[in-house]
C-alpha cells in the first residue's frame, strides 16, 4: 500500500497518544518525527533482513579504466548497497543476444590484495572488488584484469533499501508488513523522545512487526548435499536410516 512520510509519522505518534485519531499534528511535530524515522530507517540499512530481494543493475564500463564509484550520482548511480551479492560480465553487449557470465561473490580486501598485478589488461574483466566504502554517499567497484574494450557491461546483484528516508509529503509504495513495522519500530523511537512510557504491549507489537517482516525478507537456498549420504549410490558409506 501507498503511504506519505506525513501518514507514517501521524501514525507513529497516534500509537503513543502524542495524537488523538482525529488531529493531524504541528508541522514542527511531524517534522521532528520525520527526523526520528529517517535515523531509523538508516539504521535498518544496516540490517540485512530489512531489505527486500535482490536488485539487478546492468552498467557499462569505459576502456582503460579500473575502478567505478557507486552510489547516487556516482559512476554506477544508484543507492548505496550495502552489499553486492554475485556479479556477472556481459563481453559483448553490441550481441544481437548478449550472453551474461556469472563470475560469482566479489573478492574480499585480502583476495584483491593477492592481485599482484592489478594494472594488468585483457578483454574484459573477470575480478571484481567492492571496497564498501563510504565517502559523500560513495563506495567503490575495482575490476581486473582491466578491459581494454568499450561494449563491455558488468551486471550487479546488490542489496539495496525499498525506502532511505522518510520525507513528509512523499508517497511510498511499501510491501507488506512494511509499514507496520516501520510505524509501530518509529512509535517505540519517539516515546522515549517526548516522556511517554512504552507499554511491553507496544514493545511486544514493535518486534514482532519487525520479526515479521525480517522473515518474510528471508531468502531461501537449497542445502547441498554430501554424496555419501545418498542411498543407493555407489559412494555411500553411511546410510542415515538405518545407521549401517
Amino acid at each position: 500500500m501507498t503511504y506519505t512520510g506525513t501518514q507514517v509519522c501521524r501514525g507513529a505518534l497516534r500509537e503513543i497518544r502524542i495524537l488523538d485519531p482525529i488531529e493531524t499534528g504541528a508541522s514542527e511535530l511531524i517534522d521532528d518525527a520525520i527526523t526520528v524515522g529517517s535515523d531509523l530507517l538508516d539504521t535498518w540499512r544496516t540490517k540485512k533482513l530489512t531489505i527486500s530481494g535482490v536488485t539487478r543493475n546492468v552498467y557499462s564500463l569505459t576502456a582503460n579504466t579500473q575502478s567505478y564509484t557507486i552510489g547516487t550520482g556516482g559512476g554506477f548511480n544508484q543507492d548505496w548497497p550495502t552489499a553486492i551479492e554475485k556479479w556477472s560480465v556481459i563481453p559483448d553487449d553490441t550481441a544481437a543476444n548478449p550472453v551474461e557470465h556469472p563470475m560469482g561473490r566479489p573478492y574480499t580486501w585480502d583476495q584483491w590484495q593477492a592481485v599482484r598485478v592489478k594494472s594488468s589488461t585483457g578483454a574484459y574483466p573477470t575480478t571484481m572488488y567492492y571496497d564498501r566504502r563510504y565517502a559523500a554517499g560513495l563506495g567503490n567497484c575495482l575490476f581486473w584484469p582491466i578491459q581494454t574494450g568499450g561494449a563491455v557491461d558488468v551486471v550487479l546483484y546488490t542489496h539495496v533499501p525499498a525506502i532511505t528516508s522518510l520525507v513528509a509529503a512523499t508517497s511510498y509504495d511499501l510491501r507488506p508488513g512494511f509499514h507496520r513495522a516501520l510505524k509501530l519500530n518509529l512509535a517505540v523511537e519517539l516515546a522515549d523522545r517526548y516522556g511517554k512510557q512504552v507499554t511491553d504491549r507496544l514493545e511486544r507489537r514493535a518486534a514482532m512487526a519487525l520479526a515479521d517482516l525480517k522473515i518474510h525478507n528471508i531468502i531461501p537456498k537449497e542445502s547441498p548435499t554430501r554424496q555419501e549420504f545418498l542411498i543407493g549410490t555407489r559412494l555411500r558409506t553411511f546410510n542415515v536410516r538405518t545407521g549401517g
